[in-house]
């Protein structure tokens, strides 16, 4: 039961700091990885976003800090725990997000994408790892995390290779009606 309290005041924050910002999403859906806003984030602000992503693992530090030295202090336990695990950089935690947000003001979007692919790929070998060395199965969570991000960001690589062709073959058959 805590672990579900202390989820739903995550994902409550997400969803707070959408509606605060004026992030416009068309739905949320609940998946095993939390909510899942339908939301086009690429023309929203750095700062927006970085807010955004944060308000999860920050509601979860403050819930930590709150709850931490009380008799609550198991719940206190599982908000720090849910804050760290959600920073880790793959996507599609938080800590991803917000990695991915960093590289995109100086990296264009194919190598935006190519480096969240790496970094998620050496996050699961490193959680194999973990898995094999100490029979910790709880880690494979996080594989099966990091395989979604890869996932996502090949079909975002692919979507944007598509609509990059697309607009020059466009521009293509522009240019020849003019000429022809």
């Amino acid at each position: 039961m805590h672990l579900l309290i202390a989820l739903t005041a995550h994902e409550t924050a997400h969803l707070l700091s959408a509606i605060l910002l004026k992030i416009k999403f068309h739905k949320v859906k609940i998946t095993l990885f939390g909510f899942n806003f339908d939301a086009d984030l690429e023309n929203i602000m750095f700062v927006k976003k970085m807010v955004l992503f944060l308000s999860g693992p920050l509601m979860n530090f403050c819930l930590y800090i709150i709850f931490a030295d009380t008799a609550y202090d198991y719940f206190a336990n599982i908000n720090i725990f849910l804050c760290i695990v959600n920073l880790i950089p793959i996507v599609p935690l938080d800590g991803g997000n917000i990695c991915k947000t960093i590289l995109e003001i100086f990296l264009d979007m194919n190598s935006v994408c190519r480096y969240i692919i790496m970094t998620n790929t050496f996050f699961m070998v490193c959680f194999m790892v973990i898995i094999y060395i100490y029979k910790n199965y709880l880690y494979f969570l996080l594989v099966v995390m990091a395989l979604k991000g890869i996932l996502e960001e090949n079909r975002c690589l692919t979507e944007k290779i598509i609509r990059n062709n697309y607009a020059v073959i466009r521009m293509g058959n522009r240019g020849r009606r003019m000429h022809g």
